[in-house]
């Protein structure tokens, strides 16, 4: 009986699109659910599915926290001035 190979699936590809906001040189999914990858930069990086999925949830939070943050510095500089600046 022959041992199932590694994949290589689009779906991994976006995945690791969503979390390192660059696609990968190349990649695999291997039968333990590891999850391999080149970056652009030439460096390979290995995760298990639980390290792969705990960095994901800790990305999502943090672009989470900065999108709010983006909205309340927006919301401010769209507040109208009631009294005219000095000097114009």
């Amino acid at each position: 009986m022959q041992e199932k190979t590694k994949t290589k699936t689009d779906a991994d590809r976006e995945l690791i699109k969503e979390v390192f906001t660059h696609y990968p040189v190349d990649w695999a999914r291997y039968p333990d659910g590891r999850l391999v990858f080149i970056s652009l930069t030439g460096q390979k990086f290995s995760y298990t599915e639980e390290q792969f999925e705990n960095i994901r949830e800790a990305v999502r939070q943090e672009r989470a926290v900065t999108k709010k943050l983006a909205s309340k510095k927006s919301a401010s500089k769209s507040k109208k001035r009631t009294s005219p600046r000095r000097g114009k």
